[in-house]
């Protein structure tokens, strides 16, 4: 009870720098020239997921498996081990030997598929077998992957999963869309030669900072003021 109060207070410390990540990402992505091809490429990629989720079919499965997997993944990372692993049509779950909000969120900020594809193409090139047709292909992707992992994602959002109930939603809201922000910048930097994840992190901490700033100064005014 302790702990979640403390990730909820946490979470509302950490709105104004939501705020600041979301202009930086904006403008991050103004800078994306709309004459690029290759945002073209994404942009078709985007689409034909979403008309296959519309009317085709939604892939749950692939992406229950997906959301387990990272489960399993964040929990290597933090030293963790698994107990058990299910994956169904209808949903899944991980057993793990120690837990925390990177383990539980971590599905929801990360598009496995997306960062699966990211490799394969750098191998690819390593070894000289790509060329203008691969680069478009894997580009297409990225948009399928991404669309694939924010459709999907918001709908699981919506039906209360325990993970986020864990956190509890503001912390969880507010890291998911921070992280979120962060990951889809770092996809995007390597594949527009127009923008710079540098950058975007730069601006990120400035535009939090100056409202940080902002809302100390509005305080100290307000208490100023009353206690004048």
């Amino acid at each position: 009870m302790i702990s979640k109060f403390l990730k909820t207070f946490l979470g509302i410390i950490l709105v104004p720098a939501a705020l600041g990540f979301g202009k930086a990402f904006y403008l991050f992505i103004s800078n994306v020239s709309l004459f690029s091809d290759v945002l073209h490429i994404m942009e078709r990629g985007i689409l034909a997921y979403l008309l296959f989720h519309i009317f085709v079919i939604r892939p749950v499965y692939l992406y229950v498996l997906g959301h387990e997997s990272v489960h399993v993944l964040a929990t290597w990372l933090c030293g963790g081990k698994v107990v058990s692993f299910n994956v169904t049509p209808s949903g899944g779950n991980v057993v793990t030997s120690k837990t925390n909000f990177f383990i539980e969120l971590s599905p929801y900020f990360v598009p496995i598929y997306t960062v699966i594809i990211g490799p394969v193409y750098i191998i690819l090139e390593s070894m000289g077998r790509t060329n203008s047709r691969i680069s478009a292909i894997f580009v297409f992707f990225v948009g399928v992957t991404l669309a694939f992992h924010f459709v999907m994602t918001s709908d699981v959002i919506r039906m209360k999963q325990p993970d986020i109930i864990k956190s509890g939603f503001v912390f969880s809201f507010v890291t998911i869309f921070i992280l979120n922000l962060i990951v889809v910048a770092a996809v995007f930097a390597p594949i527009f030669s127009d923008i710079s994840f540098i950058e975007f992190i730069r601006s990120a901490w400035e535009n939090s900072m100056g409202i940080y700033m902002n809302l100390y100064r509005k305080t100290l005014e307000i208490i100023n003021t009353i206690m004048a």
